[in-house]
């Protein structure tokens, strides 16, 4: 017997992770249910203070002078994707608080010399740049996907069910105090894993990585008529698949752009046969900011270590960058270190856990998706949304 609503009423469904993954499948699900003119409530939460993941975009300052930190452009290798991401981002959100009227892109016909793990080589690739941040145009998809709530720094902690069947999830803070129909996971596997039966440590959880810088809270505690959800072994498996490649990213406000580019100049004229030991890319942008992004052989020397060896990657990186621009750093402003530990899907050594979609469990109910499911890129992510958001549609038509 089902557990879900007939179609007549409005199916609850709530999408956690608000990186581009989550963002795109809040818009098609909302799309895709007003094509079929099916009644949904849509809430979203997100342990961050804002949208944007690993589209991430950091302002400093009085001005706001932003910084890409994370991916540097949204990359599309189809035409449908270029498409949708020309016309989201031309037109105006009216759910956005503030109201944002657009978010205005650039085609970059020269990007920077950088690693893609892309399925592709690079050259398949459209680069788009949103000018005010690559965050930005998650924020469009996001609230243009008209979600109901929103709710930010909810730290999602395990799935359970009531007596009803229905999906609860819980929250150490933030969150929601509502049970669902469905639940989508936007976010890498292994912080998937963790809400359901695998609470091991591991060094490519983002999770992990906040539990360790917000210690004391306490574990999620079941009532009596609650009871957690156990994922089957061929879901753990597909879960268990992939793997990601990290990195550390320096973020730099600093004077003026002479230094930042002449860091990015010889980087990106070293020869492709003579790969830099510590820097995989150096991005100079406007306002006086640098963008240093480590290569994955100095996160995996580090991250383990004392501090998730920060301390040692922030010195490594702006000794190189002195060598790379030929002078001494000059006065910094403002320095900010992230350590992505799921910088990009590991293409290479995913064969058997990349490229495979979207994983469900629960007839249905609960439905995993990322980046991971294709690749680290626009395209991926729009085709791992793209099928969260029909799958979440099957599942309420079948059951109706």
């Amino acid at each position: 017997m089902s557990v879900l609503p007939s179609v007549a009423q409005k199916t609850r469904v709530l999408i956690v992770g608000t990186g581009l993954s989550g963002s795109l499948t809040c818009y098609h699900l909302r799309a895709a249910a007003k094509k079929g003119v099916i009644p949904l409530r849509i809430d979203v939460a997100d342990m961050a203070r804002g949208p944007g993941g690993r589209m991430s975009t950091t302002r400093y300052g009085p001005e706001e002078i932003r910084a890409n930190t994370g991916a540097q452009y949204l990359s599309t290798s189809s035409a449908t994707a270029a498409a949708l991401l020309q016309t989201v981002c031309a037109s105006a959100s009216p759910t956005h608080t503030p109201p944002n009227n657009s978010c205005p892109l650039d085609r970059v016909e020269n990007p920077l010399r950088r690693s893609t793990h892309f399925v592709d080589s690079d050259n398949a690739y459209t680069h788009w740049l949103p000018r005010h941040g690559t965050n930005s145009a998650v924020k469009q998809f996001l609230y243009g996907g008209e979600p109901d709530r929103i709710v930010f720094e909810s730290r999602l902690q395990r799935m359970a069910k009531d007596s009803t069947q229905r999906l609860v999830p819980l929250f150490d803070s933030g969150g929601t105090t509502s049970t669902y129909d469905i639940v989508i996971l936007a976010m890498p596997p292994k912080d998937i894993i963790k809400f359901f039966n695998d609470d091991r440590r591991d060094s490519q959880s983002q999770a992990d990585l906040h539990r360790r810088t917000n210690r004391g809270k306490k574990k999620a505690r079941l009532s009596p008529d609650h009871r957690g959800v156990v994922l089957p072994p061929d879901v753990l498996r597909r879960l268990r698949g992939p793997s990601y490649v990290g990195r550390y990213s320096l973020a730099l406000w600093l004077h003026d752009n002479e230094f930042a580019d002449r860091a990015q100049e010889a980087l990106n004229t070293r020869s492709e046969n003579d790969p830099h030991p510590v820097l995989d890319m150096v991005s100079s942008q406007a306002g006086g900011v640098l963008v240093a992004q480590s290569t994955v052989k100095l996160w995996r020397q580090l991250t383990n270590s004392k501090g998730g060896g920060r301390h040692s990657a922030k010195s490594s990186i702006l000794e190189a960058l002195e060598s790379l621009a030929g002078r001494k750093m000059p006065r910094i402003k403002k320095a900010k270190l992230l350590n992505w530990r799921t910088s990009q899907v590991n293409v290479d050594a995913n064969a058997h856990g990349t490229g495979k979609g979207i994983v469900t469990a629960e007839d249905g109910r609960l439905i995993f998706t990322g980046d991971w499911c294709y690749e680290s890129s626009f395209e991926g992510c729009n085709l791992a949304a793209e099928a969260a958001a029909s799958a979440a549609i099957d599942t309420i038509v079948s059951s109706g």
